[in-house]
């Protein structure tokens, strides 16, 4: 576990609050005062921001959110702090406390409202603390058992673990007939189960009138982090199961050790991202490949390299809530491995003659997108009224901005796929009632809805019908 200090302090150094809070404040100002001369001497005479100051045991980090500059001193016990987790950390803290500072005016914010703007972000620590973990489900815990679908009912047999969330997961199963509606070998699936404050990943396996189940239970603290790892997750035990690892226990520990990898953008410098670029390149067709970009669909990229890259890279602002595996330049090797070559749910950029050579293969999948830059043309059908809205509008802020406030709409999107994805513990026409409410109730538009419920189908096909 980490030690967390956060204070906020105005561009011009003056100190606002911090939590905890220090025993000796004139100390506090001072070393408040050094670090934001360091930050102003880096962005002067070097051109850019200074993001940390590292130790043996401590890294201090420099966050600019609109006026304000958010020092974080992150200190951990007997280990090296990983760069990956202090990543999560800073987008989990950028993104909860920016709605709060963006019409706050440094010059008349009081103490007390500084303090308290600190107290709401970080109020639930123990959420910051499972979010930025390097194996964050390793406090899931497991149940395995079998269900035998009988002419009449269920029934739950060989069971190891317990829980109120194993007989409603039981219920979804046979309610649904999983047997008929999941592929033959092993499926995974999300379930939210809002009333434990959980949510389940659940594999299934089928064999007859029997289905073999898996779950993994995790705190709500994790649905951010369940939902965008969710396609690691799948992949992991369709590997697993492949390489004919059938021992439920087994595999749910390899997920429980399953490493988060981070968002793709926390990878870059973000000066180095080119959403007008983007928008230029794509034109009048951004919108659809904004939509295949949130909903996880399979993008293929054909161009020359370095403008593929550019527009990978900057798709990746629209992917921030979703693991996406990425291959930015296929190459002829490639082609000959079918393990390693594989088009689904993946971002990949060729060459023109690569791709002539996946459609003549008849590689292609249902439901990709074509970008073609050197034909000046996008193949796609379905589009996003409401993420291309939300473009426009701040397609033109500063590049953190930006990602920042596409981040919070894109957790709001996977908060509400998750929700939907509980309609499936109650019975069809229960469901269906569900999520008429939600929709009247939500506040969200038509459009958002849609790729929410595109998302929670992709997390539990078991909830298809709601389509």
């Amino acid at each position: 576990m980490l030690d967390l200090k956060i204070s906020l302090v105005t561009s011009s150094g003056l100190l606002l609050a911090s939590k905890p809070g220090s025993a000796d404040d004139t100390q506090q100002i001072l070393a408040t005062g050094l670090m934001t001369a360091l930050i102003s001497f880096s962005k002067e005479v070097h051109h850019r921001e200074l993001k940390a100051i590292s130790y043996h045991d401590r890294t201090i980090s420099f966050l600019r959110v609109f006026d304000f500059v958010i020092i974080v001193e992150t200190i951990a016990k007997d280990e090296v702090i990983p760069d990956t987790q202090i990543k999560q950390l800073l987008e989990h803290l950028q993104n909860s406390i920016s709605p709060l500072l963006e019409t706050a005016d440094p010059d008349a914010i009081t103490e007390g409202e500084a303090d308290l703007i600190l107290e709401n972000s970080l109020q639930e620590l123990s959420q910051l603390q499972y979010s930025i973990a390097e194996q964050p489900f390793s406090v899931g815990e497991k149940t395995i058992f079998k269900l035998k679908h009988l002419s009449k009912g269920w029934e739950v047999f060989d069971k190891n673990g317990d829980g109120p969330h194993v007989q409603k997961i039981a219920l979804m199963l046979e309610t649904l007939k999983a047997n008929q509606n999941v592929q033959n070998g092993i499926t995974g699936i999300v379930t939210q189960i809002p009333d434990e404050n959980c949510s389940t990943f659940t594999i299934i396996e089928i064999d007859g009138e029997t289905s073999k189940v898996g779950i993994l239970k995790l705190p709500k603290e994790l649905n951010l982090t369940l939902f965008r790892l969710f396609p690691l997750l799948k992949k992991n035990v369709e590997r697993l199961y492949a390489d004919d690892e059938r021992n439920f226990d087994y595999i749910l520990n390899s997920l429980m050790d399953t490493e988060d990898p981070g968002s793709r953008i926390s990878k870059f410098n973000l000066e180095n991202l080119s959403p007008s670029f983007l928008d230029k390149t794509l034109g009048k067709n951004i919108d659809k490949v904004i939509y295949g970009t949130i909903v996880g669909d399979g993008i293929l990229v054909v161009g020359d390299k370095p403008t593929v890259r550019l527009i990978i890279d900057a798709l990746s602002i629209m992917n921030q809530h979703l693991y996406t595996s990425v291959n930015i330049w296929i190459t002829p090797i490639d082609l000959t491995s079918e393990e390693k070559f594989v088009l689904g749910s993946r971002i990949c950029g060729m060459s023109s003659h690569i791709f002539k050579t996946i459609k003549e293969n008849k590689k292609l999948l249902e439901n990709m997108i074509i970008i073609n830059l050197d034909e000046g043309k996008v193949e796609a059908t379905k589009s996003s009224i409401h993420f291309k809205k939300l473009f426009d509008t701040i397609k033109k802020l500063k590049i953190h901005d930006m990602t920042t406030k596409m981040s919070q709409e894109l957790n709001k999107l996977a908060l509400a796929a998750l929700t939907i994805t509980s309609f499936g513990l109650v019975d069809k026409n229960e469901g269906k009632e569900k999520l008429k409410e939600y929709i009247s109730n939500s506040g969200y538009p038509a459009s958002f809805i849609k790729k929410a419920l595109e998302l929670a189908t992709k997390m539990n096909p078991l909830i298809d019908y709601l389509q």
